[in-house]
């Protein structure tokens, strides 16, 4: 009889051990998207392609980052990357708390002023176009692990 207890109690105990370690967000298409952000540097204009996924972080630790494989809507890979989470509103970087929820970020290409030097603004201008038109299909994004 208390053979029995003991076993069941281990059982539970060693089912709530593992609960942290088990992440819905593993292997799960979430919605993501690249938004074109424009700056500049020392040579010009920029334009910056970003691809963003906002994430519930559902681990038992802080959440720094996410590898994940990027599809348009018909789940057919595009990519993949490594995006940067934070709760970040003031400049100062914080990881994602369990059980919160925080933007995750990476600049999937740039297009600078080297191009507009070399090439000419009316260039410049169908390279940017050409690259956004390719990465608007961006709808889905798998999430394959985090960085800690």
């Amino acid at each position: 009889m208390m053979v029995s207890k003991f076993t069941r109690l281990a059982k539970i105990i060693f089912l709530v051990s593992l609960a942290p370690l088990v992440t819905p967000a593993f292997g799960k298409n979430m919605p993501c998207n690249v938004k074109l952000e424009f700056d500049s540097n020392s040579k010009g204009s920029v334009a910056n392609y970003v691809l963003s996924l906002q994430l519930k972080n559902t681990t038992g630790r802080g959440v720094s980052g996410a590898s994940v494989i990027y599809m348009d809507e018909n789940k057919k890979h595009l990519g993949n990357t490594l995006l940067y989470c934070s709760t970040d509103d003031n400049g100062m970087t914080e990881t994602v708390k369990p059980g919160s929820y925080g933007q995750c970020v990476s600049v999937l290409q740039k297009v600078d002023g080297a191009f507009m030097s070399a090439f000419g603004s009316a260039k410049w201008t169908e390279i940017v176009n050409t690259q956004l038109a390719i990465l608007n299909g961006v709808a889905l994004c798998e999430v394959l692990g985090f960085a800690y």
